[in-house]
């Protein structure tokens, strides 16, 4: 997962993966541009490249190698996955 500024505000996209069927997922954008909304947060939407489907999320840095994204179905149904920098 690659995380950059992209005029403004924080974008992301995967960049490799560990399961050799899910290759044609590297370059896939799926945070398109989430804004700023306290320290170490933003907020935007978030693409789930697997089932093509857009959620509404939070993204949070959790240290200097680990961040989490979390989307939400109207609000309610919510899941996360935290992302490691692999050294």
């Amino acid at each position: 997962m690659h995380f950059y500024d992209c005029g403004g505000k924080l974008c992301g996209k995967i960049t490799a993966v560990k399961d050799a069927s899910r290759k044609s997922e590297v370059g896939a954008l799926i945070v398109p541009g989430a804004k700023k909304t306290g320290d170490n947060k933003w907020e935007g939407d978030l693409i789930d490249v697997t089932a093509g489907k857009t959620y509404t999320g939070v993204m949070t840095l959790e240290g200097p190698n680990a961040f989490n994204l979390k989307g939400c179905v109207a609000m309610v149904l919510c899941s996360g996955k935290t992302w490691t920098k692999v050294k």
